[in-house]
Formats: structure tokens, sequence, C-alpha cells
């Protein structure tokens, strides 16, 4: 990990042994002193998903090297909803920020659709980055009488609306991911929503429901104990980790393509020198050649987009999943 030293000099451009670097941070401390409390890292599912997976390193990270406590706060339940309008309503001071999924982008137009409140809106975030990006799973026990994503099509077309399938919650992370692939194979299932990613997965395992889309992060550690078989995946080639299971690209839905990301944000009008340390921060961390393998050996690839690349990258993202919303309905 990057010490406060290292990241000092890496953000302000000094050598260590100049004294204008010490004069420089304390400057910038007078003017602005940040941080000088704990901050608060929201994670807007319980523990056990990617959200919380990516952030408890970040944490540890930031703790260390903004030399201030970091604690996460997991505020699960309505697909992240209550914890995005949490970090919403929060004062704009840099004290909390959030790690977030595609589900940050897809609730409030979904809410709307549906002739329900808002919670917030997308304008209230500021992108400070983007750390990972994954393609969900189609994971089932490895007991499932299902041993290919065709066999699965035909029981689920055999029993229509009988079939459920879990996810982190409505309108959730995989939530529109798994809609998109019922709607382009005129399936219909059950939807069961849970408060996470951690709880729905835990429900495939204890048999709750048969089949859950999610990610490889997730689901590690009972894929390689064989406890879980993949029939599938939303990314646009096969993964490396799963060789034998299909894109859903090559199983005839060319259309059927979702990358989940996590990043990190902020409340709107947080003080420009506070986004800046924080995006420093975090670019360290991202770029630590550590960090990348280790998340790699867990199952989830850094995908690192800085705050003003991920904002443009989240422009197109969400107006691409917004259509999809506004086509398949969610109700």
């Amino acid at each position: 990990m990057t010490s406060r030293r290292q990241f000092l000099k890496l953000t302000l451009g000094l050598p260590l042994s100049s004294g204008g670097l010490w004069l420089g941070w304390d400057r910038l401390r007078a003017q602005e002193p940040w941080p000088t409390r704990t901050i608060t890292l929201v994670v807007p599912f319980p523990p056990g998903g990617v959200a919380d997976f990516a952030a408890r390193p970040l944490a540890a990270h930031l703790s260390q090297t903004l030399g201030q406590k970091v604690v996460i706060e997991n505020k699960g339940g309505a697909g992240g909803g209550i914890g995005h309008a949490v970090v919403a309503r929060a004062e704009p001071d840099g004290y909390t920020i959030m790690t977030a999924l595609p589900s940050l982008a897809v609730i409030p137009e979904g809410n709307r659709l549906q002739g329900k409140p808002v919670p917030y809106e997308m304008d209230q975030f500021v992108p400070l980055a983007r750390m990972l990006a994954d393609p969900p799973i189609l994971a089932v026990r490895n007991a499932s009488p299902w041993n290919s994503l065709d066999e699965f099509i035909a029981a689920v077309r055999a029993n229509p609306a009988r079939i459920p399938y879990g996810t982190s919650g409505h309108l959730g992370t995989v939530h529109l991911a798994m809609e998109m692939f019922l709607n382009a194979a005129q399936l219909k299932m059950v939807h069961v929503p849970y408060q996470g990613g951690g709880p729905s997965f835990n429900a495939l395992l204890s048999d709750q429901v048969p089949v859950v889309p999610t990610l490889e992060s997730t689901a590690k550690g009972q894929i390689d104990a064989g406890n879980i078989r993949i029939l599938a995946q939303w990314g646009t080639e096969r993964l490396p980790s799963f060789p034998h299971a299909p894109t859903l690209q090559e199983a005839g839905y060319q259309e059927v393509v979702y990358i989940l990301w996590t990043g990190v944000f902020a409340p709107k009008n947080t003080p420009a020198h506070v986004t800046g340390f924080l995006r420093d921060a975090i670019r360290l961390f991202m770029q630590d050649q550590a960090v990348i393998e280790r998340f790699a050996k867990a199952g989830s690839q850094v995908s690192y987009l800085d705050g003003p690349e991920f904002a443009r990258f989240l422009e197109a993202d969400t107006d691409r999943l917004l259509k999809v919303v506004r086509k398949i309905g969610l109700s």
C-alpha cells in the first residue's frame, strides 16, 4: 500500500526531501483543513456483495493515506436506494462518501415508471472514480438439474412464471441484467428480491431459490469448493475463469450485454480540493499492482477511471440502461 509520504510526493509533485513539500501541504491544510475527523464510507448493501467487497480494502487504504479513520457503514435495502438517498442528503464536506453500482442510476427512473417517490437524482452525486467492471454470471447449485443454459431455458419455458430467481433487490444491481435476458428470450420467471448480493447468494446456497445472477467475486469461494455451477454470463467474451460458460451473446441474445461497474461517489457540491484529495488517494490505490492482483485473485477486474472520465462513462451508460428500463418496464 502507498504510505502517506508517498501520497504527498505523488499528489503535490515535490521531492520528499524538499521543505517546499511540507510548506505546500501546510498551506493547503491551513487554507481548508481536511480531513480532521472520521470519514464514513457508505455501502448501500449488506456485507457480502461487490460494493462491500470493494469498499473494505479501499477504506483501509484511505485511512492510511489521509491520516484519518475511514469506517464502513452498510445501509442496505431497496436495491441500494436507502443508502444512495442517505449519501444524497449528506453534508457535502467529504466526510461521507459511497461505493455504488449501476442501480444508482436505475432506481430513480424505475420509481418514476412505477409512480413511486423518487428518493434522489443522479445529479446529487459527484463521481470520484470507477474501481471495477465485471459481467454478472448466472449461477445454480451444483446439485441443480440444469447442466447448461439450454436446459435452464427449456425448464423455464415449460414452467412460465413459476420458477423463482433471486437478486440483490428490486431495480438492484443484477435485477436489470436478468430482466434483459428474460425479455430477449421471451421467458417469464418469479423475481425474489433480497437486501443485497450477499443475502441473495446465500438464498441460492440454502435452496430458497434455484438460480441467481451474481458476480464472480461474490460466488468465487463456493465455485472453487465445487458447490456452484455457472450456466452463462453477460460479458462480450468468455471469462478465463469459466471458459465453459457461454456469453448470452453466443447463445443468440446479441443485445444482452451488461457490465456491472463499482464506483465511488461523494455528495454534490463537495469542495473541489476535497474531491481532489479523494480522487488522488483512490488513484494510488487502484494503480497499485498488488491491489490489482488481489482483486483479480478474488474474481474481479480493476477497470479504473478517474472522476471526470467516469462521469463521461456514466452519462453514456446511464442513457443505455434507462432505455432498457423504459423498454422492459420492470414492474
